[in-house]
């Protein structure tokens, strides 16, 4: 005796949900799982060496532009400036992160900024009252919160909190290390001494130009930049996020059956042969 699934319209319209549902679900899950895999099996690499790959870089923060913190008026290759309400409330996440150079005995490597995750420590805090005046800088950045300038007018003090990578920092980078192409090295303009035009060529890059690129993994889509050392549990990937590739599948399988039954009642109906 075979089974009849009786079909219905909600039933169909879920049924095709499950089936689109199901690859992004898979895709997640295979994603988690490779991270979850290659975080675990985490390699150091060396800036003056010859690996390249996905791992872990170490070294100091050379800055390749201005940029000085918010608050602390220190340069940096980075910040994120909280704004905090009443109560610790965040009001808004004002950020400015560059690309750098991370430095280690005497070799060095740029770090694109990209779409990475920056763990920073608090380097300052500030009370800001109402009646108190900020940097020409600092009001502009406020204006890019409506929140913190509405507190502002009706007379509340609002906690500013700047993270920042600071100049010379050590900086710990996750990500996919690779050598530098020919394009991306640095090149000056020389002026040729012919002592009849001003025609000028590139010369060669500099010594001091970083050979090593890290930035982004393209097949994890990871890249953390932080000031401390990574810990055990700030990478470790949760086992229930890997679990898509398992319900994935079943979600779209559990759909197609459904579908194909819907398929062969209206079949029937019709009175097609099978």
């Amino acid at each position: 005796m075979g089974v009849h699934l009786q079909t219905t319209a909600a039933g169909s319209a879920i049924a095709a949900a499950m089936v689109v549902a199901g690859a992004p679900l898979f895709s997640a899950g295979l994603h988690s799982l490779r991270m979850r895999r290659r975080l675990r099996r985490l390699e150091t690499l060396a800036l003056d060496g010859t690996a390249i790959g996905f791992g872990l870089a170490r070294g100091r923060v050379a800055l390749e532009s201005p940029l000085v913190g918010p608050l602390s008026g220190q340069p940096c290759a980075g910040y994120r400036l909280e704004v905090l309400g009443p109560g610790g409330l965040r009001l808004a996440t004002l950020e400015d992160f560059r690309a750098f150079r991370l430095a280690s005995r005497g070799a060095s490597a740029h770090v694109a900024s990209g779409e990475g995750v920056w763990d920073l420590s608090a380097v300052a805090e500030r009370d800001l009252a109402p009646a108190g005046t900020p940097s020409e800088n600092l009001r502009a950045l406020l204006a890019r919160s409506p929140e913190a300038t509405w507190l502002r007018r009706c007379g509340l003090t609002v906690t500013l909190v700047e993270r920042a990578l600071l100049a010379n920092d050590e900086c710990f980078v996750i990500g996919s290390m690779r050598a530098a192409e020919p394009y991306e090295l640095a090149h000056e303009t020389e002026l040729l001494r012919t002592g009849t035009d001003g025609r000028s060529v590139p010369s060669p890059a500099r010594a001091g130009a970083p050979r090593r690129w890290i930035e982004s993994d393209p097949a994890l889509d990871f890249l953390r930049i932080s000031d401390r050392a990574p810990s055990r549990s700030a990478l470790a990937v949760p086992a229930w996020r890997t679990l898509g590739v398992i319900f994935g599948p079943i979600l779209s399988l559990a759909g197609l059956l459904y579908l194909a039954a819907l398929a062969d009642a209206l079949r029937a109906l019709a009175g097609f042969p099978r």
